[in-house]
């Protein structure tokens, strides 16, 4: 690739724990603290990884607040900071290309340091089942820019990782779909995008008679 395609990509944190057995000594948690569900971390961690050692971004900036499971431990842990740690030691990640900001633990903490940071060519980036929330934050914050699943940077990596996603996602008719729609923004990233309109749509008569 001759140039990132993005100055600065932010990156939306997610909830953490800790883990002595990683190089960081942190791993994605599996569920959500406050909703309970659960939050495929992993996912989202694996996009950002993706997306610097792709070369896709001159800089990660993650944003995010300190992490409610350990809210009586001092000093306290940060999941932006959690999440760099886990980037450079478990992942390759150049210490340069990712930087962490404290932000309140919400996504409208994240959105406010967004405003104040966001310059040039910049892109946000979290979940795929996160960004439509976010871009509700974000229009009503004034903020103007791409969001992209994490996800397809991982598929733009390797599209076998499709499947290993679907399962992820489950394996049912919505994961496959879901899929689906992230490998298409991951092909519209690698400009590979070809849509699928070589078929005309039948006449009602002739869906009777199939």
């Amino acid at each position: 690739m001759a140039s990132p395609m993005f100055d600065t990509v932010f990156g939306l944190a997610f909830d953490i724990e800790k883990d002595p057995t990683n190089a960081s000594g942190f791993k994605p948690a599996l569920m959500d603290l406050g909703a309970g569900l659960e939050l495929f971390g992993e996912l989202r961690l694996w996009g950002f990884a993706s997306l610097l050692l792709g070369g896709y971004a001159r800089k990660l900036i993650v944003v995010g607040g300190n992490e409610g499971r350990y809210k009586d431990e001092r000093p306290v842990i940060n999941r932006a900071e959690a999440i760099r740690q886990m980037l450079i030691h478990d992942h390759g990640v150049l210490p340069d290309k990712v930087e962490a900001i404290p932000s309140a633990s919400n996504t409208g903490g994240n959105i406010a340091i967004i405003k104040k940071r966001g310059r040039g060519r910049f892109a946000v980036v979290s979940n795929h089942y996160h960004l439509p929330r976010a871009a509700m934050d974000m229009t009503a914050a004034g903020i103007t820019a791409p969001l992209i699943p994490a996800e397809s940077f991982w598929l733009l990596e390797d599209r076998s990782h499709k499947d290993m996603l679907i399962d992820l996602l489950d394996g049912g008719p919505l994961a496959q779909r879901v899929a689906e729609e992230i490998q298409g923004i991951a092909d519209k990233l690698g400009g590979t995008y070809a849509p699928r309109t070589d078929v005309a749509p039948r006449k009602w008569w002739q869906k009777m008679l199939a």
